[in-house]
């Protein structure tokens, strides 16, 4: 039943591109005052406890139905649009992260030299990403006008990076207020759109603008089409040519792509994703997600040679308890913590690439430093090999911070992660 819950979640449920709908007269439920909807191979699914001897029926209804106002996004048949060139410079990268994203006068852990530059190439990447928080260097409205020491910061890494023939993309990242209230604050969105547009404007084409990271609450991806559309109209008025990258909301989440809408006639957009699963694995211990990945231990894959119990002192969702019984006694081919977790999402966004005929890319993907060096590089080579499978370009989380590929004190890669991402047996140094 999809009646016990909250909002888009139902007691007992998960999904990967599904959600749960209140019923309508337009829409009613075949039982109930709930559904679940879901979209291009989207999963939902739950787990029964049965007794044995004992007979269970369960009744599903399903139909092929069209949302209200549902509009769909007309394809592109070309593969050779300005988009699909460009995204050729974006697919092997790596985030420059835990800098320029933390508010005015914080400090979080990393800082970036020439020298970094001079590995991330050397190192066989082909692009950066650079997350950086412009709203805390906004003065006042209206014209929030950006200091000179946020474009001083940024233009040494953009600098740096083109200096090593890498290509870069620059985001806005961990604008809460504009993710909370979007008609708010969407004035000052704009407003640094047209101060870094025009910033930039004479820069190679080997600079790309990505206009928001991870949207997320009242930023959804339906409010957010409309906002994009404009910034987009904004950009062009002083970067005609300049590739753009534009992702879904809830986080980026490529359940969500079925809701993006495009211009149609700009052919330089690239559609952008992210992707953690499993992200009970790649988050273990991070201390920021709460208390449902205190848990560590987790390898990869699963499952383990000795089974996990976890802190019966830890207040676990029950979900994650369900998710780590599965992973202690489901084979490698079945087990949550394999490539079984990411696979599906990454097929999922092929296959809109492919029809709708928009280039992607995978923003972010990684595992935190609490994971076991060797299940770290396994995941680390199994997500790559799918997403080139996929035709898909990627950056990893991060360079050098908490999830990083570089050690600092070291000045090597991490254990296996120079074979695992680019697929042969790293060099002498």
């Amino acid at each position: 039943s999809f009646e016990s819950g909250a909002e888009n979640k139902a007691a007992g449920w998960s999904s990967n591109g599904g959600a749960i709908i209140s019923a309508s007269e337009d829409q009613p439920a075949a039982e109930g005052r709930r559904f679940a909807r879901s979209w291009h191979n989207g999963t939902l699914s739950a787990t029964l406890k049965v007794t044995s001897q004992t007979p269970v029926t369960i009744r599903w209804h399903a139909r092929a139905v069209t949302p209200a106002g549902f509009q769909d996004m007309p394809r592109i048949t070309q593969r050779d649009t300005p988009a699909h060139r460009a995204v050729k410079r974006f697919q092997r990268g790596a985030n420059l992260g835990n800098y320029l994203e933390a508010p005015r006068g914080q400090d979080w852990g990393a800082k970036y030299t020439a020298e970094d530059f001079v590995h991330i190439r050397a190192e066989g990447f082909d692009h950066v990403r650079l997350p950086i928080a412009w709203q805390h260097y906004a003065g006042p409205g209206p014209d929030f006008t950006l200091s000179k020491e946020i474009f001083q910061k940024v233009d040494f890494l953009v600098d740096e990076a083109l200096r090593n023939k890498l290509a870069v993309i620059v985001n806005i990242h961990h604008f809460d207020d504009f993710t909370s209230d979007p008609a708010k604050h969407g004035e000052r969105f704009h407003a640094l759109w047209r101060q870094i547009a025009e910033h930039y404007a004479k820069h190679s084409d080997s600079v790309a603008f990505e206009l928001l990271n991870e949207p997320k609450d009242a930023a959804t991806t339906a409010t957010l089409n409309p906002i994009y559309a404009d910034a987009i109209r904004r950009i062009r008025r002083s970067n005609p040519q300049r590739t753009i990258f534009v992702g879904p909301g809830q986080w980026n989440q490529v359940r969500e792509l079925s809701s993006l809408r495009l211009p149609d006639d700009d052919r330089n957009l690239i559609v952008t994703v992210h992707c953690y699963d499993p992200f009970n694995f790649t988050h273990q211990g991070a201390t920021w997600s709460g208390p449902d990945t205190q848990v560590t231990g987790i390898r990869f894959p699963g499952p383990p040679d000795k089974p996990l119990t976890p802190d019966p002192a830890l207040k676990l969702n029950p979900s994650v308890r369900d998710w780590l019984q599965q992973y202690n006694t489901l084979p490698p081919n079945e087990n949550p913590s394999s490539p079984r977790a990411f696979r599906d999402t990454i097929l999922a966004a092929q296959e809109w690439s492919d029809y709708y005929g928009r280039p992607m890319h995978l923003g972010e993907f990684g595992c935190y430093l609490k994971a076991d060096a060797t299940s770290r590089a396994n995941f680390y080579a199994e997500f790559r090999r799918t997403a080139e499978a996929a035709n898909i370009g990627w950056a990893i989380w991060d360079w050098k911070s908490g999830f990083r590929y570089w050690n600092p004190v070291t000045n090597q890669p991490e254990l296996g992660m120079f074979e695992a991402l680019f697929g042969q047996s790293q060099p002498a140094r």
